[in-house]
C-alpha cells in the first residue's frame, strides 16, 4: 500500500464528528469536523479560563498555541480550548480538552460554568460554553498542541484587548526549564482575540474573586 493512501486512511479514521446547529441554536446533525468548518456551520467549542489569585491580583494562565497548529499557529490564547464532540457534554469536553492541551487533571463538578457565547469569525461560527477554574500554581505538562504556558495580569490582559496596551509581561508558568522565572513582553498581534472575554469572562472573574481580592485591601 503506497504512503499517500495510508495517510488518506488515517485522516479518515481520526476525523471529529461534530454536532451542527441553524441560527436558532437548533441541532441539525452530526458531521465531520471539516466540513462543519468548510461550511461556516454553528458548532459548540469550549472554553476554560484558568486564573490564580495571588495577595489581591488576578493572574491568568494562557497557553501558546503549537506552531504546527492550522489556526492560529504561534498565538498566546485561553488556558484551554477545544471542539466538543458529537454527544458530548461540555464539563466532560473541558476536561478531556484540559487535561489534552495542559496536562492539569480537573473534575467536571471542579469547573466553574459562566455562560455561553456566539462567536461569528464568518468561517468560524462556535458556540462557546464558558468555563472557569481557581489554581494555585498548576503543575502544568503541555501536549503537542502547547508549546508552553504563561500568566498575565488580568487587568494588562483586559488593557490590552481593549486597545489601550500594545503589549503586557507574561511569565512563564512552567516549573522547569530554561524559561523558568523569565519575565518577558509580548505584543497583542501575539495573541489570539476572544470578544467574550471582554463582554462576559471578565466581568464573571471580577464578581467571582471579590472576595479573595477584598481580603488584601
Amino acid at each position: 500500500m503506497g504512503s499517500n493512501m495510508k495517510r488518506r486512511q488515517k485522516k479518515t479514521r481520526t476525523q471529529e464528528m461534530i454536532t451542527a446547529y441553524d441560527e436558532s441554536m437548533h441541532p441539525i446533525g452530526d458531521f465531520p469536523r471539516s466540513y462543519v468548518h468548510r461550511n461556516s456551520m454553528w458548532h459548540q467549542v469550549c472554553h476554560c479560563w484558568i486564573i490564580g489569585v495571588r495577595q489581591g491580583s488576578v493572574r491568568l494562565f494562557l497557553q501558546r498555541r503549537s506552531y504546527e497548529k492550522k489556526s492560529h499557529p504561534g498565538k498566546y490564547d485561553i488556558t484551554s480550548g477545544g471542539h466538543i464532540t458529537a454527544g458530548e457534554e461540555p464539563r466532560v469536553a473541558m476536561v478531556r480538552e484540559i487535561r489534552e492541551e495542559t496536562g492539569i487533571i480537573i473534575r467536571p463538578e471542579e469547573l466553574i460554568e459562566i455562560g455561553r457565547y456566539r462567536e461569528d469569525a464568518g468561517h468560524d461560527k462556535e458556540i462557546a460554553n464558558l468555563f472557569l477554574s481557581i489554581q494555585g500554581d498548576p503543575p502544568f505538562r503541555p501536549g503537542h498542541e502547547v508549546s508552553y504556558m504563561v500568566s498575565a495580569d488580568m487587568e494588562e490582559y483586559r488593557e490590552m484587548c481593549e486597545g489601550t496596551r500594545d503589549m503586557i509581561e507574561v511569565i512563564p508558568a512552567i516549573r522547569t526549564g530554561p524559561m523558568l522565572h523569565e519575565k518577558f513582553f509580548a505584543s497583542r498581534d501575539q495573541f489570539s482575540e476572544h470578544d467574550s472575554f471582554l463582554n462576559l469572562v471578565y466581568p464573571f472573574i471580577k464578581e467571582y474573586v471579590r472576595p479573595y481580592i477584598e481580603q488584601y485591601r
